[in-house]
């Protein structure tokens, strides 16, 4: 079993919700706990709230990171559900760093914890806390975009010197970069199976409609729920060996090999068509 921590900037693009409910409905990860970074974290940790009462899951704390942070105007899918400015007393007190820090240091084994928004969690634990690279498994990365040519990406773009200090912070690091997870996606077509999904299938559904009409098309990518599944194995996406190094360079997060010293690793290629049926066969699963 997998222990996880899941770093979230759900309520815009609506892939988070998708890796929230995968965490949550697959049978080999213990989902420890949830928090919520960049902007309106308090609404992003209302709507988290929300989808685990959907899913079925109780007593998983979840904790708001510090608020702002914004660099680029999104698109939402979560207004749909929760109404902006909206807060949950059910939220946790600790802040997101406390409760990570508290998670790792009273797991019974070490913990995975998984960053699928901007990295300013992350990179406040690690430097508030250092010792907790003792007690994680490593850290799953959704961000970055290993592209010379155009490499921003919303996720690292967003705090790129955060992203620098966990990519390099000494740890199994594992990264599934745009250019990689991108090509993870579901299709208009996906909305009858998704709303179909036990408790939560309206939600994900609307949400998920939502987004495809707002960003006027019929599909989108699952960056998240896809680069989430390196905290399991590498059965859909598939890691290059050669040890990495993370800079930032014009105010964007690039990528070079480094010595064999370095634990970061960037995924090289995806199986499109296999992770697709597991993401829908897992948030499938009964509540």
């Amino acid at each position: 079993m997998t222990s996880l921590i899941l770093d979230t900037d759900l309520g815009d693009d609506v892939d988070d919700v998708f890796a929230l409910a995968y965490a949550a409905r697959h049978p080999r990860i213990n989902l420890c706990a949830v928090t919520t970074v960049l902007g309106d974290t308090s609404w992003r940790a209302a709507l988290a709230l929300r989808l685990l009462d959907e899913l079925g899951v109780d007593g998983v704390p979840v904790a708001a990171g510090a608020p702002g942070g914004e660099v680029n105007t999104v698109t939402l899918s979560g207004d749909v559900l929760v109404p902006p400015g909206a807060v949950d007393s059910r939220c946790d007190t600790r802040s997101a760093t406390d409760l990570m820090a508290d998670v790792i240091a009273t797991a019974p084994q070490p913990v995975w914890l998984a960053t699928i928004g901007p990295a300013t969690n992350a990179a406040v634990l690690l430097a508030e806390r250092p010792e907790v690279l003792e007690g994680l498994a490593g850290i799953v990365m959704m961000g970055g975009r290993h592209q010379p040519s155009f490499p921003r990406e919303h996720n690292f773009g967003t705090n790129p010197e955060a992203a620098v200090a966990v990519c390099n912070s000494g740890g199994p690091v594992l990264v599934g970069d745009y250019v990689v997870t991108c090509q993870a996606r579901l299709r208009r077509e996906d909305l009858p199976r998704v709303r179909q999904a036990p408790g939560v299938g309206a939600s994900l559904a609307t949400m998920l409609e939502t987004y495809f009409d707002r960003r006027e098309r019929d599909w989108t990518s699952m960056y998240d729920p896809a680069a989430l599944t390196l905290a399991l194995d590498e059965s859909f996406l598939s890691l290059d060996p050669t040890p990495m190094n993370a800079s930032v360079a014009d105010g964007q997060v690039r990528f070079a090999p480094a010595s064999e010293t370095s634990s970061l690793r960037m995924a090289a290629s995806i199986d499109t068509d296999g992770f697709h049926e597991e993401l829908l066969s897992v948030i499938e699963r009964p509540a």
